[in-house]
């Protein structure tokens, strides 16, 4: 303890500016060291000066006096930001402060032995400045208290903690040999003392202990010099020409590159980490410091040429030949061996020809794993000379499990092939800067989350940004759950629509994550692997209001709309809207957009094929680009059965609609010989004509698609819809376009498509696709297209029946009409819809649809 000797109200004195005697003070630091008394023999005080005249500074305790008037209370560590003032003032030279004492309006210390120090303050007038640019006075008082033997000495303390550590050296990150001096201020034994590596003087004399020390010095491997507020780290140059591990300097206030790069001219070691200063932060980093590229082979765990890039411990870390420990089925009994390792493991699957995408790859291996077991998150994924590799950590019970119950095989579903892969154990430590799958997906979740809107978008979340390097698989319902239990508390009271569309989900459990969501009420699970209403019974619990499942196989259970309305309303009762349909205003029959024969054939009516292709003819730009969909095997033929009003319109629509007439094979609009020279052949031939068409614009709401048949080889495609023709004529030199407005076609398209797999395998997504028959029908567009046209809403409120049918006439109603149109279901709904369930309505209007050629083939079961 520190013992003070006289009255307390000497402590005025410490802070007075004014010659005066002064008693006597005795510093008794209890530590065994001689007690310093303060008797201020000379009372002057020096401020604002630049010369301490003829007086001898000798070897005797200085009092240094910052008077920062209270200014700096409101920041985090005002110490430390004075001591880092004093530092960059005294330039380097030797400079111990002991008995550090903070006031409320100045603070005090003491120093010896420090003459270079003492002028380099007195050469900026006493004054000291800040990081931020303020500057504070300082006061100085010479000889306040005689030096004597056994007094407190900073360099001996210094001096007995270094050599302590050095003779208990540590392992990091599996690196030996490596002196422990994070933070090295904060040792017990330096509590009269102030000690900081930010003060170039003290990093030297450390610098000076462990290179005298030849006993210990030898077994170095390295430097942990993290958290020291280092600026400066020149002293390190008595560590030249000897091959280290590690230089940790990470978490300094290192700006210069120059500096950097000086100091580190001749040291070397494997490993340079420089993570949280200011130094990488930089816009030229890390080309700045590119002189220090052989001296160090990893700057941050990663090369000097990967500094700008995303990297993988694969790129150049591990070896998968020899890192590590080869566990296969010969050696599986080494499983129980890795049970508590904390290290990453390496997966490494056969694949010769390059058979499977990452994305299909993994779709098949988790197929293997146990969803009641650890969550499973592949990270650094890479295919490496005919090998899938990935690397793992903490699931040891998956591993056991792929070992012993698996055998250490990938089953390929519906093929029979099984593919046998082994792992490499231990391959590499864990260290600060790899991926950490949990973080990665706490980011990505805060990224997608659009406050305005009050939406968490999860569409596709592998897709994010922030998981490139782990893949996170929501088909697993622990994964999932954790994902969610993430949004939960992160969006606790925000959040009221989550998006899960395009995931892969086949089972939802993590619903009670959600009820921390007090305003959650809509939840999008379109396009994933749902099988049955039961799978996602969960969300029942949730107050929602909106649910979107379309594109999901269970909506292929049901036969009729209203079946499947019914049974999702059984289990959630309080949706006022399912699949974007208002259940309020029509209940029990949403309208169905796409009617596939097979889940698999998703892709097509999506992004994979029929929207690009439609947004491409939609540009004349682009149309060229239709090439790649045709081969010199392809036919296309067009028809054109719009009916023209007569009025005054008639001339204009008839010089639109010439544009498909020219290219038509309607039988009764020419001679058999002709209609058939109309049937375009080859990909040249196709696309050329194409070209001639007008431009237009698809309402893609307005689509409606079909996939008859689908195997996996070929896909029957059939599209039927609203577009707008874009074309711009010239009557008497001037646009007609707006004297005739808007003009709307209604149209279907029929293609047939065959997968040219070139020998690829099973589930190769590179997978081309071939038009190899394409049929495109103008016709009239009905009114409640025109209606709807461009707009995704539905009809207003006006046009209701005032009274409804209940679900079960509606029905009977649809049964009725099916067996005597023979239309299937979806045109029977839509045809009924229109009608405003009037039976006889309906039978008229079947019939005008009918004589109007509105109806295809394809619409008659």
């Amino acid at each position: 303890m520190l013992a003070y000797v006289n009255d307390l109200k000497y402590i005025k004195a410490i802070y007075s500016t004014i010659a005066m005697p002064a008693q006597i003070q005795v510093l008794d630091f209890g530590d065994g060291s001689a007690p310093i008394h303060l008797d201020y023999p000379d009372a002057t005080v020096f401020k604002n000066c630049n010369s301490y005249g003829d007086r001898v500074l000798g070897c005797h305790w200085n009092e240094i006096t910052v008077h920062h008037g209270g200014q700096l209370f409101y920041l985090a560590h005002p110490q430390q930001m004075i001591l880092e003032a004093l530092y960059q003032a005294v330039d380097g030279a030797d400079f111990f402060p002991v008995f550090y004492q903070r006031g409320k309006k100045a603070d005090t210390l003491l120093a010896r032995n420090c003459k270079a120090a003492i002028d380099n303050l007195f050469n900026q007038r006493l004054t000291i400045s800040l990081d931020s640019g303020a500057s504070i006075p300082i006061s100085v008082q010479l000889g306040v208290a005689q030096y004597k033997m056994n007094q407190i000495s900073p360099l001996f303390l210094i001096a007995r903690v270094v050599t302590r550590l050095m003779k208990s050296l540590v392992q990091k990150d599996g690196v030996d040999g490596l002196l422990d001096l994070n933070n090295f201020g904060a040792h017990s034994e330096f509590k009269n003392i102030v000690v900081s590596l930010g003060n170039v003087s003290i990093l030297r004399n450390v610098c000076q202990v462990i290179h005298n020390n030849d006993t210990e010095r030898f077994r170095l491997n390295g430097f942990i010099l993290s958290n020291n507020s280092i600026r400066n780290i020149r002293p390190l140059t008595l560590f030249a020409n000897v091959d280290y591990a590690l230089l940790d300097l990470r978490g300094n206030k290192i700006k210069s590159a120059e500096r950097l790069c000086r100091a580190l001219e001749q040291f070397r070691a494997r490993e340079l980490l420089l993570a949280n200063n200011p130094i990488v932060k930089s816009s030229h980093f890390p080309g700045n410091i590119r002189l220090l590229e052989n001296n160090f082979k990893l700057v941050d765990g990663k090369p000097f040429n990967m500094l700008h890039k995303t990297f993988s411990p694969l790129d150049g870390e591990i070896d998968l030949e020899t890192d590590g420990s080869r566990l296969d089925l010969n050696t599986k009994w080494k499983v129980p061996e890795f049970e508590n390792s904390q290290d990453w493991h390496a997966f490494i699957i056969p694949d010769p020809n390059h058979e499977f995408s990452q994305e299909v790859f993994f779709d098949f291996f988790f197929i293997s794993l146990d969803p009641s077991l650890s969550e499973f998150y592949p990270c650094y994924y890479k295919y490496i000379g005919t090998d899938h590799v990935f690397l793992i950590r903490n699931c040891f019970d998956q591993i056991a499990h792929l070992v012993n119950n698996c055998n250490l095989e990938m089953s390929i579903p519906n093929d029979g092939r099984k593919f046998h892969y082994y792992l490499r154990m231990n391959v590499c430590t864990f260290k600060q800067h790899h991926v950490d799958p949990e973080k990665c997906i706490r980011i990505a979740v805060k990224q997608c989350y659009l406050p305005q809107n009050r939406l968490l978008n999860l569409e596709h979340f592998q897709s994010n940004e922030s998981l490139k390097d782990v893949v996170v698989s929501l088909s697993s319902p622990k994964i999932l759950t954790q994902v969610l239990s993430v949004a939960s508390r992160q969006f606790m009271t925000t959040c009221s629509e989550i998006r899960l569309c395009r995931n892969k989900i086949l089972f939802l459990e993590g619903a009670r994550a959600l009820r921390l969501m007090g305003c959650l009420r809509a939840v999008d699970l379109s396009h994933n692997w749902v099988h049955d209403l039961s799978s996602i019974s969960c969300l029942g619990e949730l107050p929602l209001k909106s649910l979107v499942l379309h594109g999901n196989q269970l909506c292929r259970n049901y036969s009729l709309p209203s079946e499947y309305v019914r049974a999702v309303v059984q289990i959630f009762p309080q949706l006022t809207t399912l699949d974007g349909v208002d259940l309020q205003t029509r209940p029990g029959q949403s309208v169905q957009k796409n009617f596939l024969c097979d889940i698999g054939a998703y892709e097509l009516v999506g992004e994979v094929f029929l929207k690009n292709y439609l947004r491409e003819f939609e540009n004349d730009e682009f149309r060229i680009n239709l090439y790649k969909y045709y081969s010199e095997d392809s036919l296309f033929t067009l028809t054109c059965n719009y009916t023209i009003v007569q009025n005054h319109q008639t001339r204009h629509m008839v010089q639109r609609i010439s544009h498909y007439k020219r290219h038509s094979r309607n039988l009764h609009d020419k001679e058999i010989s002709r209609a058939s020279s109309n049937v375009y052949v080859g990909s040249d031939e196709i696309v050329e004509m194409l070209l001639q068409l007008p431009r237009v614009t698809h309402d893609f709401h307005s689509l409606q698609t079909d996939v008859m048949h689908y195997d996996g080889k070929m896909a029957v495609i059939y599209v039927t819809g609203l577009l707008r023709d874009e074309t711009s004529l010239k009557m008497n030199g001037q646009s007609n376009r707006s004297s005739i407005g808007d003009v709307y076609l209604g149209f279907s398209r029929h293609f047939v498509i065959k997968f040219e797999e070139e020998g690829l395998g099973l589930g190769k997504r590179a997978r081309r696709l071939k038009i190899t028959n394409e049929r495109l029908n103008i016709l009239n567009p009905s009114k409640n297209m025109i209606r709807k046209a461009f707009s995704v809403s539905y009809p207003d409120s006006s046009e209701r029946p005032v009274e409804e049918d209940s679900l079960d006439v509606k029905d009977h109603k649809l049964l009725l009409f099916q067996e005597v149109t023979g239309l299937t279901s979806p045109w029977c709904t839509s045809i009924v819809e229109q009608a405003e369930w009037d039976f006889e309505r309906a039978l008229k209007l079947f019939i005008k649809k009918n004589a109007d050629h509105e109806i295809p083939d394809l619409a008659f079961s």
